[in-house]
Parts: C-alpha cells; structure tokens; sequence
C-alpha cells in the first residue's frame, strides 16, 4: 500500500512540473512568434468592393490604389481650379484606413506656392473622402487592422 501512496505521490509532482512546463512551453512559442512578426506589413492590403480578395498581394495593392486614385481624380475634376501661373508639384496627402474601414484625413504636405494658388484644395480633398464607396481594412492573421496611406497627387498645370 505505501508503494501505491509513493507512485501516486510521485505521479502526482511529475504531472503538475508537465503541466507547468507545457504552459512555460506556450509562452515562449507566442513570444517567438510575436518576435518573428513583421508589424510593418499586412497580409492583405484594404480593399474596395470592385477587387478580388482572393488575388495576390500585388495584385490587392494596385487595385486599391488604382481605385483610390481614379476616385480621387474624378472627384478633384469636378472643381474649377483657376491658378494664376504654372504649377508642378505633388502633394502626399496621410490617411488612416481603421480597422473598421472608415478613412481618417491625419495631414498633407501642401506647400505654400500651392496654398497660394489653390486654397481650397485641403477641403477638396476631404470632401473626396467622404464620396469613397465601402473600403474593408487591412488584414494581418486574419484580424482587421488600421493602415496609414500616402497618397501621392500630382498638380501639374501649365
């Protein structure tokens, strides 16, 4: 009967250190995985409704873009935009795509040659905004995430 106490004693502190070991185990698998992890990267860039989810990577990307900036061309020819002199330049224009879809307007590098001529035009691009169709967010892992964009307008008039 002690032999049996003794094994069950021994079966008992040899399950808990398996048990122990296996969470320590999980904890450095998560930790090596979240090390291993390239932040900057997304594995699926957002998406309008017009591209094909199931196309590569590169393939996702120019079909947003090209969706972004046929949107954003069209909305900005709608506008009457008289400037006085010739004007070339480019204007990055930052936006937050939430892991929601909803697009924020964070800031653009409008210099002042083109404040001067085009006042209007941070407003032009914001009002823009608000007529993009539905953008589903960036995935990682499967999991939506926000995506900051630079979106590049070339203003070249002659």
């Amino acid at each position: 009967m002690q032999r049996f106490g003794a094994l069950l004693l021994l079966l008992t502190l040899v399950s808990c250190q398996f048990f122990g070991s296996t969470e320590t185990a999980k904890k450095e698998l998560v930790q090596k995985e979240l090390e291993s992890m390239n932040w900057n990267e997304v594995d699926r860039y957002p998406l309008f409704e017009d591209c094909d989810e199931t196309a590569d990577k590169a393939a996702q990307r120019q079909c947003f873009q090209m969706a972004f900036t046929s949107h954003f061309f069209s909305t900005l020819q709608q506008h009457r935009i008289e400037v006085r002199g010739n004007l070339n330049d480019t204007v990055k224009v930052e936006l937050l795509i939430d892991k929601y879809g909803s697009i924020i307007y964070l800031d653009s590098d409008i210099n002042e040659n083109v404040k001067k001529e085009i006042p209007e035009f941070e407003d032009m691009v914001e009002r823009s905004l608000q007529t993009l169709p539905q953008v589903y967010p960036a995935l990682k892992r499967d999991i939506p995430v926000s995506t900051k964009v630079v979106l590049p307008i070339v203003l070249k008039v002659d």
